[in-house]
This record gives C-alpha cells, structure tokens and sequence, in this order.
C-alpha cells in the first residue's frame, strides 16, 4: 500500500510505491500546507482500460486504509466510515459495495408506524411535486419568457418578468378600487341628495357638462371620450362623480347630512392609502427576493465558470426545444462573463491621461443634459399653461379644442420619447460598461419623466389655487373657471394613459416593423449594405423598461383621481406583452453587449421605488393642503377644510379612547421616539451585517484553501499512480529480457 507523511508533502517530492504505512489524514490539525502542485512530466494515459482499472483499485486500497484506521469504539464510528466512503474517488457502484462491506451500523427493523410515517412522508413529498408541476402549466407566459431566454437572454427576459410583476400589482391593485369604491359608489350613488349646503356648486357643476351624445353628436361623443369631458364626467371613471354619503329613505330626508353605513369618502380616502402601503410592501418582497438572488449569483465568483458549465444544466429536460432554449442561455451568460471581465482588465490598464480626458468628456456632457431637461421643463410648463387657458375658449372649433387639450399629453410624450435617444447616443460617448450605462440611462430618463409629471402638477396647481379674494362662494377660482379641480387633474392624467399607449402603438407599428421590412427588402433585392445595417435593430432594455415605469408613474399618481386607471394600466400592460414579445422576436437581434440580469432586476426595482416615492408626494400635498371643490367629488362637504379633513373629523366621532389613540399615533410624541427606535435598529442590523460579511469572508478563503488541498492531495495520488504504473511496466520489460 502506497501512502505519504508529512516530510514529503513538504518536500514537495514524489512518494515511492514502496512506503507501507501512512498517518490517518485527520490526525493534521491544521490541515495541508497550501502548496501549488507539481505535475507530472509524463502524458497521462486514462484512455488506456488498465490504467483505468489501476486507478480504481488504488483508490478503492486507499479508501479501505483509511477506513481500516478508524477506531471502533469511538462513537462517531459510523459517521466517519460513511464520510470517507461518500468523498471517495471511485465510482459509485464501488461506494456502494464499501458501505454494505464496511457499515457498521445493524439494519434496524422499522416498527410498523415509523414505516407508515416513512412512506407517508415519501408519498407527501412526491404529490408536492406533483402539485408543483401542474402549477408551472398553468403559468401566466411561462413558455413565451422561456422562449424570450433562449433566444436573448437573461436579461431582456428580466424586462418582460418585470413586465408581468407590474401586471398582478395593477390587478390587484384594481381589485381593491372596484370592490372598495366603485361598486359602493354603483350601488348606493343613486341614493344621494345634495345637501342644502353645495346644492347651488353641484347644480351650477352640472350645467357645464355636456351630456348630450345622441344623433349628429356623435363625433362630439368620440371628442369627449378621447378627453374624459362630457358625458365621461358623469361616470364613475373620474372622482368628480363619486358621492359624500347617500340616504337610506329619500322621503323622509330633510336636507342635512345623515349618517352612512358606507362612508364613501372615508372609503375612498383608506383605500388609496391602502394602495400605497400594499405596492410599497409588494415592491420590498420583489427587492429582497432579487438581493437574496444576487448575493447567491455573486457567491460563486472564485468559481462561477466551473458552476455553470458542470452544474448549471437541467437533466430534467426532455424537450429538445427547451434543451435549446437552455444551452443559449448558459451561452449567453457565459458570454456576459467573460466580457464583463474584459471591460474591467480594460479600465484597470487605463493611463491617467486616458482617465483625465474621459472625466472631462463625462463632465461635459453631463451639463450638457442639465441644459437638456431644463430646456424640457420650461416647454412642459408653457404648454400646460397655453392649454388650460385656451382649451375651454368658444370661438374655436372641436377639433382645434381637442388638439388644444391633448397639447400637454402629447408634448410630454414627444419629449419622452426623442430626449432618452438623445441620452443614448450621449451615454456612449462617456464609455460605461453596458451594466452602468443601462443605470446612467435608466436614471436620467426617470429624472425626465417624473420631473416632467411633477412640473405638470405645478402648473394645474396654479391654474386651481388663487387669492382669497378671487374665490367665489364654490370655492374655485374665476379666473381659471376650473369648477371640479379633482376631475380636471384626473382628466390629464387619463389623457397622459391614452397617448402613452398610442406612443406604444407607433413605435411597434410604424417604425420598427417598416424598419424591418425595408432592412429584409434592401438586402435581398437592392444589394445594400446600408439598409441592413441600418435596419438591425437591438432590444433597448432601458426604453422599454422606462416605458413601463412611466405607466406605473401615471397610475399612481392619477388613481385618486380616476380610480380606472388600474384598471386601464393593466389591460395597457397585458396588450403591451404581446407587442413587446412579437416585435422582438420579429425585428430584433440579440445584443452585441451582454449583462448581467440579477443586477438589472434589481435596479429596475430600485427605480420603481423611487418612482414611487416621487409620486406620493404630489399626491400627498393635493390631499393635505388644498381644499376640495364644493359642487363636485365625495369631500365637497369639507367648508374650510381639506380632503384629509375627512379622516380627522371621522376619528372625532369615534370613541373618545380610540380618537386619543389615533391622535397620538399622528403626534411628535409618538414618531421622534419611533425614528429613534428605527436608526438604533438600523445601526444594530448594520452591525451584524458587518461582522457577518466579515465571517463569509473568512469562510470564503477557508473554502478557497480546502479547494486547493483537494487539488494538491488528487494531484499527488495522480503522482503516486503514474509511479506505480511505471515501476510495473519497467518490471514487465526486464522480467521479457
């Protein structure tokens, strides 16, 4: 039997065939030193069957040694035995016949409810699968994004991914504004009666919407359905429409406020909170799921191309399709790898000259796009201006009132649309790798677009806001005429919904697929190099994640104020799927500068939120600090108040504890010692967060030296083996002299 001490290890040299005893592995507290192995100056010959069968018994020989050196009496006996027989290295049927020669452990004789346990626990775990299985069938796209990650990637199908997330949030989100305010409102709106109190502003309202849509009015009937004036007001798409309580008998009702079973106001007030707090929390599971997805994607640095060529195949495909689909996309992150590592050798080589030029180019053309969204802005606002000025005028004819209206909408649209290519083409100027340039475009892009939105709020906000002196007794001032402020504000924002999907429409229709078609015809029968090179066109994940986003940004932004926005937001998103999907598939070829996709989702997350963020707040003020309108919306009855008046005065009329309860939840009292309490949590958390980094770190090079251990020990017995192999065939020869 052949073995190694310690001597030689570190001697580093070859061990004769000859040496009979060697010390149990384990008896090395410390473990091997971490030298880097000698290989053998010989060609390997494991192509040969003898040489493969003298590998198997001298593993099988090394194996029984070390088995052969465990005490029986220690009480892990059994434990150690089936540790060296599981990290063997020989083949699996050769364990086999070890652990039945070798086990120390008698079969036990299970009793009858064990055995019943055993095999129902068997049978539990194999109907989860069952179950497992059948739900991937009824998957929402499941086949189309497998077919989107064959065939592009990783991370073009993180955009559609995304895509689909942002579709259930909308359902659900539509779920909450039928059931909680829109039914409501349908079944008990027919019982209200103004109050004495706003029936003058409700009546003087109501005559300055049109209703008629009959007979020769029917193009007036498109005109209002494409701005949501009209007969659209009327209707349960606006909150204008929505009543502040309704009467139980109205023969007996003499004029007053009467108490709701449904308070509708109050109703409508929770559930848009209730919104905002389920997509803040649905966006904070999204987020850690993603982060916990990246660290474990970013663990195998030391040995990622090992991970994904050896383990990163299915074996449980049996489609050849789906195999396909597979190899692609390990191709494609492999790929991503690789030229992610090329980018970094490329910045690390970078002279200071090379630093110092591109740092100026970067400066530059950074204040190059401050002018860019300034110039945007001032546009967005003038226009805005110009529209709610001239867009009620008399003395102009539909048409030109409804391009008038749609003036703000379409402006933001175009602007959107031709300033993000703009940062394209500036983007590449300043040489990011492709994973930054995506975050650089993303940011500039989300700055635009919800600037952009928050400029429009302003502008609607001086047009509804004046002097004391310049309201009247509606509350509205008589400059603007704007009588229901709330439904005008929810009016653009319907607008904004409808031109955005139109853009969506253009894009696809008539300008990538003719792209296309004039690229396939140019090269087949006109021989141009030109048009094809000019009609290849590459899917742009940041556009089309921005796209999205802004969606979202309008839903948000706009749902108190048109409640179908939800709604409208998900049908957008489930047709935009679609679109998206055969487009790409049609008109688009991969991308020649590949990424990584954990990192984008989570970024695309982060966007959401700050999106987010940025839009309750518009939100919030117009709910704090303006007074709603008195002849329109469910909150006409706060006189001297705000909307969010409405919660203050209902938690008035509840029980006196439960209304002190309340106020103090909305005190200094309560959130200074809870901001404490959170950034002394949060300073604790960090501070775990940090030692335990530091012990994976540790853990990590543990993992690294045993690794090479491993290396340098099968390297050895690779050694051992040649020598032995040698020393027999040189024995043969002098035994055939």
């Amino acid at each position: 039997m052949f073995g190694m001490n310690p001597q030689d290890q570190q001697n580093n040299g070859y061990v004769s065939s000859s040496q009979e005893s060697l010390p149990d592995p384990r008896s090395f507290k410390g473990g091997y030193p971490l030298y880097e192995p000698t290989m053998s100056a010989q060609p390997h010959s494991y192509a040969s069957e003898g040489s493969h069968h003298e590998q198997e018994r001298h593993a099988e020989a090394a194996t029984k040694y070390k088995i052969d050196h465990v005490d029986d009496d220690e009480f892990d006996a059994d434990l150690q035995i089936d540790d060296i027989i599981r990290n063997a290295p020989t083949s699996l049927q050769n364990k086999k016949t070890l652990k039945s020669q070798y086990s120390k452990k008698p079969p036990k004789q299970l009793s009858y409810y064990k055995a019943f346990k055993y095999s129902a626990g068997i049978k539990w775990s194999q109907f989860k699968f069952q179950v497992h299985d059948l739900s991937l069938q009824f998957e929402v796209w499941r086949s189309s994004l497998k077919v989107v990650e064959g065939k592009f990637g990783t991370a073009v199908v993180s955009y559609f991914i995304f895509l689909k997330w942002l579709l259930f949030l909308n359902i659900y989100i539509t779920v909450l504004v039928l059931g909680l305010m829109v039914v409501p409102q349908i079944i008990l709106g027919p019982k209200y009666i103004p109050n004495t109190g706003t029936e003058v502003c409700e009546k003087g309202y109501d005559d300055t919407v049109n209703r008629v849509c009959l007979g020769e009015k029917g193009a007036t009937c498109i005109v209002d359905f494409l701005e949501g004036s009209g007969w659209m007001e009327q209707t349960v798409l606006f909150v204008g429409y929505y009543s502040p309580y309704y009467v139980t008998d109205k023969a007996t009702y003499d004029g007053t406020e009467v108490d709701n079973k449904y308070d509708i106001p109050l109703a409508y007030l929770l559930t848009t909170a209730g919104i905002f707090i389920l997509s803040f929390l649905m966006m904070s599971n999204y987020t850690s799921k993603a982060l916990q997805d990246n660290l474990a994607s970013s663990e195998d640095s030391y040995y990622k191309y090992c991970s994904k060529v050896f383990c990163g195949w299915d074996y449980l495909l049996t489609d050849s399709n789906s195999a396909s689909f597979k190899k692609r996309g390990i191709h494609y992150e492999l790929t991503s790898d690789l030229a992610e590592e090329s980018r970094a050798l490329e910045r690390a080589n970078r002279t200071i000259w090379q630093k110092l030029k591109l740092y100026t180019i970067r400066i530059i053309l950074n204040l190059i796009v401050l002018a860019i969204l300034g110039g945007a802005f001032w546009v967005i606002f003038y226009v805005t201006d110009f529209s709610i000025e001239n867009s009620n005028r008399d003395d102009i004819i539909p048409f030109l009132g409804l391009v008038i209206s749609f003036l703000p909408s379409v402006v933001i649209t175009i602007l959107n649309g031709i300033i993000p290519v703009i940062f394209n083409i500036m983007v590449r100027l300043e040489d990011y790798s492709p994973q930054f340039e995506i975050f650089v475009t993303l940011g500039r892009t989300v700055f635009l677009r919800l600037a952009s939105l928050v400029i429009l709020f302003f502008s609607l906000y001086r047009q509804i806001t004046c002097d004391e002196e310049e309201y009247n007794e509606c509350r509205y001032c008589n400059d603007s005429g704007v009588q229901c402020w709330e439904t005008a504000i929810g009016q653009e924002f319907y607008k904004l919904a409808l031109t955005d999907f139109a853009a969506v429409l253009v894009v696809v229709f008539i300008v990538e697929f003719p792209r296309n078609l004039m690229c396939r015809l140019g090269a087949k029968y006109l021989k141009i190099g030109i048009a094809q090179s000019l009609g290849e066109m590459e899917f742009e994940i940041p556009k089309n994640v921005l796209a999205i986003v802004y969606s979202q940004a309008l839903c948000w932004m706009g749902l108190f104020f048109c409640p179908f926005l939800p709604l409208m937001t998900a049908a957008k998103l489930f047709i935009i799927f679609y679109l998206k999907k055969l487009s790409l598939l049609s008109n688009m070829m991969p991308s020649q500068k590949p990424f990584r996709a954990s990192r984008s989702g989570i970024f695309f997350m982060v966007i959401l939120i700050i999106t987010f963020l940025m839009c309750i707040l518009p939100v919030g003020f117009f709910i704090i600090n303006i007074e709603p309108s008195a002849g329109c919306s469910p909150f006409r009855l706060q006189d001297n108040g705000t909307i969010w008046t409405e919660l203050s005065e209902t938690l008035e009329e509840w029980d006196s504890f439960m209304a002190e309860v309340f106020q103090f939840l909305g005190s200094a009292a309560f959130y200074i010692p809870l901001i404490i309490f959170l950034l002394l949590l949060l300073y604790y958390y960090t501070a775990v967060g940090s030692a335990q980094l530091g012990m994976i770190g540790l853990l990590k090079e543990q993992l690294v030296m045993e690794g090479r251990d491993k290396h340098f020990l099968l390297t050895r017995i690779d050694e051992l083996i040649q020598a032995d192999l040698g020393g027999k065939q040189q024995k043969s020869f002098f035994r055939q002299r």
